[in-house]
């Protein structure tokens, strides 16, 4: 994939990620708060740093693990409460199981399975096992979306950071 077109992933990511507040703390505040993505692709970065390559390279392989983050600044002269950060899991990769952090601990991390419809902390399937159906967690592989529900205010100027791993799928991933 060449940085063109993983800067076009990126932006994808950045148009299909959302914040959610209540419609009175958006009707409110003025100018609108603000969310960005980023994508590093922490393999190749890891590459360089053990010497392994003389610089980055600029293309991303099958198995090659990308941090996404999420940064969302409250740039307006209110606190803003119930803030969510949500982000799919972009076709083409796999989130990597307990990748998902927060920069504050009020974070509450879900994830959904059906296109965001519906959310949970661990979800689960009901699958049959030799005649009988059984209740398990469905393999992080097939999360489809992340998202953290922050509890408490963000203040004016503040930000708080989301961030998770994902692999590259295809030959050897």
């Amino acid at each position: 994939m060449t940085r063109h077109i993983r800067s076009t992933l990126a932006l994808v990511v950045l148009l299909a990620t959302s914040v959610v507040m209540p419609a009175t703390a958006q009707q409110a505040v003025h100018p609108a708060p603000s969310i960005v993505v980023s994508a590093r692709n922490t393999t190749a970065a890891d590459e360089v740093a053990r010497k392994a390559r003389p610089a980055a390279r600029t293309t991303v392989q099958p198995g090659d693990v990308l941090r996404y983050t999420l940064t969302f600044t409250n740039s307006t002269a209110k606190a803003v409460r119930d803030v969510e950060l949500r982000d799919p899991i972009p076709a083409g990769v796999q989130f990597v199981a307990g990748s998902a952090r927060a920069s504050r601990a009020d974070a509450r991390l879900e994830f959904s399975v059906d296109g965001g419809a519906s959310w949970s902390a661990q979800p689960m399937e009901s699958v049959l096992v030799d005649g009988r159906q059984v209740r398990r967690p469905v393999p992080a592989a097939r999360f489809t979306h992340v998202r953290w529900v922050f509890a408490g205010i963000v203040p004016a100027n503040g930000t708080v950071t989301a961030d998770f791993d994902v692999r590259v799928n295809g030959a050897g991933a």
